[in-house]
């Protein structure tokens, strides 16, 4: 991938590429070193308070694992798409970083509480 020679020399890009980074290390820790299969063989994976019976919804370890996967993908993506779309206009560019890092703060908030319903 050949990179814009101004992309990575713009200061919003740069500090949204370290928050982005630096919530894909929080995301993925928290998942990694909280989350302990032992304590139940099935985990809280969602919450649906209008189905008739319990609210929570259980599920296999492997779907908390997949949201550190998810995390993951989605700041490589943003990265890569905001690089390719630097020329084009640089203010999609740091919208398309900064919905990213909003995503990866909720997805890590979400771990944070479903891993502490288990």
């Amino acid at each position: 991938m050949d990179l814009p020679k101004k992309f990575l020399h713009d200061r919003t890009v740069l500090i949204l590429l370290t928050l982005l980074s630096a919530l894909v290390v929080i995301g993925v820790s928290i998942v990694a070193l909280r989350f302990d299969v032992s304590k139940n063989p099935t985990t809280i994976v969602a919450y649906r308070p209008n189905i008739s019976g319990s609210a929570y919804q259980s599920g296999k370890p492997l779907d908390i694992y997949l949201l550190a996967v998810f995390m993951v993908i989605i700041a490589i993506s943003a990265a890569i798409l905001s690089a390719r779309i630097y020329n084009v206009r640089r203010t999609i560019s740091i919208f398309i970083l900064a919905s990213a890092a909003f995503l990866l703060l909720l997805s890590a908030r979400i771990a944070w509480s479903i891993i502490s319903l288990q």
